[in-house]
């Protein structure tokens, strides 16, 4: 025979020699999971070369997100057309401007409000303000009228007349989506309830956050204000110790 035994033994070592499946990935046995970790910046052979990285999946995300907020903000201005081309709601019914719209409807929820409240909230000057209230008192909408807790302040306030047009636009807004509500199926209102109420928990939370600023902007204007009186009592003392020759004056 011109094979001898050991060239018939299979072989066996390391170096250049072939091993029997070193012309694949990996042997059959061989868990997927198992063998050496890829170095540092090189990915698995075996790894999908369309995989996305997590700070890609977060950017592609937050895509679809704005994408997906601005459809939503577009659905909900069709509905604002929707309604009003409803003639009959007493909002088109009325002669109000939109700044004394904002005035009515922020005191229908707020209450009684002083005029620099009313001033940042509308995120306008206390001159503004007052002639706006001026008009609106003038439709007969809402008052003045003293603070009980403190004298030097004025509070506008919805009259009999104002609190009835502003219960009307609200219950005419709320019966033309109740018209819309009706047209849809139970599993979709079931699931719109839902998200409805996980967008009046962000609500929540929003306006609280809100809550917050305002009461720390208050501090900080009260404490300028407090600042600013100082200041210039101390440089009226400046004045006076100047001209009397840094004697106090008598009497």
């Amino acid at each position: 025979m011109n094979d001898s035994a050991a060239e018939r033994r299979p072989r066996t070592g390391t170096g250049s020699e072939e091993t029997p499946y070193a012309s694949r990935e990996e042997s059959p046995e061989t868990d997927r999971t198992s063998g050496p970790r890829p170095q540092a910046g090189r990915p698995y052979a075996h790894a999908r070369a369309d995989e996305a990285t997590p700070e890609e999946a977060t950017a592609e995300e937050e895509t679809e997100r704005g994408e997906i907020i601005t459809r939503l903000a577009d659905l909900q201005r069709s509905l604002g057309r929707f309604f009003a081309r409803d003639r009959s709601m007493p909002l088109m019914a009325s002669t109000l401007t939109m700044q004394q719209f904002k005035v009515v409807m922020l005191l229908s929820f707020a209450g009684p409000t002083s005029g620099q409240e009313l001033s940042r909230h509308l995120g306008v000057g206390l001159a503004t303000v007052t002639g706006i209230v001026d008009r609106v008192v003038a439709q007969g909408l809402v008052t003045r009228h003293e603070d009980p807790h403190d004298r030097r302040v004025r509070l506008v306030e919805l009259t009999e007349a104002g609190r009835r047009l502003t219960g009307e636009i609200i219950e005419a807004g709320t019966g033309g989506y109740v018209r819309l509500l009706r047209r849809l199926d139970t599993e979709t209102l079931r699931t719109m309830e839902t998200v409805m109420r996980k967008i009046e928990d962000a609500m929540r939370d929003l306006h609280a956050e809100e809550t917050v600023t305002d009461a720390v902007n208050g501090v900080i204007d009260d404490l300028s204000s407090g600042a600013a009186a100082h200041a210039a009592e101390a440089a009226e003392a400046a004045d006076d110790a100047a001209s009397t020759g840094g004697l106090p004056r008598r009497g």
